[in-house]
């Protein structure tokens, strides 16, 4: 199952592999980019991901952690802002990170501003 996911991801070119690290997203056509799972096993890892997820020019990026993970700093130290929390079915706290990225809310801006 997990293959599967990993394999489809990989198709739709929503896979990212870096040294020491990988993550599978997904960036919808409306600009919201979700990250499903990522993954950092060595220093920087994660960095390296993130930028490449900013590369992709989405309107936001979705996260969800549990809040009893430490990832949780690292999402706050990379600019993600808590938005909130939801309970699972087997009681574990999922905080909800969001990162508004700005540079396509600037171009976005533009936009509105130069149509007729």
């Amino acid at each position: 199952m997990v293959f599967e996911s990993l394999y489809e991801a990989l198709q739709r070119k929503e896979l990212i592999l870096v040294e020491g690290g990988m993550c599978r997203f997904h960036h919808r056509p409306d600009g919201q980019l979700t990250i499903h799972e990522i993954l950092s096993s060595a220093s920087g890892a994660g960095s390296k991901i993130l930028k490449i997820l900013e590369d992709r020019r989405p309107l936001f990026i979705l996260a969800k952690c549990p809040a009893d993970l430490q990832a949780n700093t690292w999402y706050k130290k990379k600019g993600f802002q808590l938005q909130g929390s939801e309970i699972t079915r087997s009681k574990r706290k999922i905080n909800i990170w969001v990162k508004y990225c700005l540079q396509n809310k600037e171009s976005s801006q533009q936009s509105r501003e130069k149509a007729p």
